[in-house]
């Protein structure tokens, strides 16, 4: 079952998105969702669980425009899929810059409105064969999907995690990380560093290249790291 938030200030235009996911579930077997609608954006932020899958968001809510909405979710949720609903093309090409999915034009047709779930259920499908960490800082709580983490480094007592995106620091150990992210093809290198064998790049003796790091295999890990890697690259996934 999806999670599935409307931020939209329009009644009408909200009602209109509520019956079209109720015509699609109607079309889709299988297909079953929870749904929570808003009016405006403080509201949805103070009571945002990180619990949504998909996020439809009108890009002008009075109080508070939908990109930086958008920004205050990111910070919080790197996995909500965010669509956001306007009547001008210019605007939602904002939306790439805050990681959108998508974007649906006002008025909404359900042709457009089912096209776009197709897409985002197939790559939700995708998307959940992976794992989602809760992640606790002194913050916060995050929920960060393990697709989306390159490498996680260990220094004095706290685990950096590392992202395309950003590094989130939290106090810990790295072997809690080594056993949860085992069944999605995460490896040590070195006692420092786990690595997500999807974003390896290069082995060059002694170092392995990570998203653009350069990072140390140690003497000790170097056969069962290149052994998961040979695996991985072969196919077995």
């Amino acid at each position: 079952m999806l999670n599935i938030i409307i931020l939209e200030d329009q009644a009408e235009q909200a009602e209109r998105l509520s019956q079209m996911l109720k015509k699609y579930a109607e079309a889709h077997e299988g297909f079953s969702y929870q749904l929570k609608l808003y009016d405006r954006s403080i509201p949805f932020l103070t009571e945002y669980k990180c619990d949504a899958d998909i996020l439809f968001m009108d890009i002008q809510v009075p109080d508070m425009l939908g990109i930086d909405a958008a920004k205050r979710v990111r910070q919080m949720d790197n996995r909500v899929m965010i669509i956001f609903i306007t009547m001008l093309t210019q605007y939602a090409i904002e939306g790439y810059s805050v990681g959108a999915f998508d974007y649906v034009l006002k008025p909404v047709r359900y042709e457009e409105f089912s096209t776009k779930m197709d897409r985002a259920c197939r790559m939700l499908a995708h998307q959940n064969t992976s794992m989602t960490l809760e992640v606790r800082t002194k913050e916060e709580i995050r929920r960060v999907n393990a697709d989306e983490i390159t490498f996680i480094e260990v220094s004095n007592h706290d685990v950096l995690i590392h992202t395309d995106s950003e590094i989130i620091r939290q106090w810990g150990n790295l072997k809690s990380y080594e056993d949860k992210l085992a069944p999605v093809h995460f490896i040590r290198c070195s006692a420092s560093f786990l690595v997500n064998l999807k974003y390896v790049r290069a082995v060059n003796g002694s170092t392995v290249m990570v998203h653009g790091h350069e990072l140390p295999i140690s003497s000790s890990k170097r056969k069962e790291f290149l052994m998961a890697l040979a695996q991985y690259k072969g196919g077995s996934r």
